[in-house]
């Protein structure tokens, strides 16, 4: 399982890039409070629709970056392994850029960036499931701090992976 888990990550990755870039961008105009009116647009359906699909995509992620003990370079707090973020906020502090290597500060960043994206696929469905009632209100509350949290994460992963980039070419 191990080995196919791996070969779908890239793949994955490359699907639920711009899945998450149309649900990002399109949210401003998604209108849905209680439920998926008859009414409801295109891009009301169609955030609906891809959201919906996300949320297989991300849980198959999820199980791909976390197997193995993996989970421990993502979410090293989880381990209380501090140091790695630690050692990295530290030399950001001096002005030097962190290491993308171990469980430091950008693999927190990726791991936080996997949990909002799961909190918001996960919370999105819900809210069609139970749609039309009290819950789905609630749910839409949720849902939106965690897109919030996944977009500003995001932006911190962008930065990170550029970054490390930067430091690739210059070799």
């Amino acid at each position: 399982m191990k080995p196919l888990l791996e070969r779908l990550s890239g793949r994955l990755h490359a699907l639920l890039v711009p899945a998450c870039l149309w649900l990002l961008f399109s949210s401003p105009w998604v209108g849905l409070y209680r439920e998926l009116t008859a009414q409801a647009g295109w891009v009301n359906l169609a955030h609906a629709a891809v959201g919906l699909l996300t949320l297989p995509l991300v849980l198959v992620y999820v199980r791909a970056c976390t197997q193995g003990g993996l989970w421990r370079t993502y979410f090293p707090w989880l381990a209380g392994q501090w140091s790695g973020i630690g050692r990295d906020l530290r030399s950001m502090a001096r002005g030097e850029r962190p290491m993308s290597e171990g469980a430091g500060l950008f693999a927190a960043i990726e791991g936080l960036l996997l949990l909002a994206l799961l909190v918001s696929a996960s919370t999105g469905a819900l809210w069609l499931l139970l749609q039309g009632g009290e819950a789905a209100v609630q749910l839409r509350t949720v849902h939106i701090a965690a897109a919030q949290v996944f977009a500003a994460t995001l932006g911190a992963h962008v930065l990170a992976v550029s970054l490390h980039l930067v430091d690739l070419v210059r070799g």
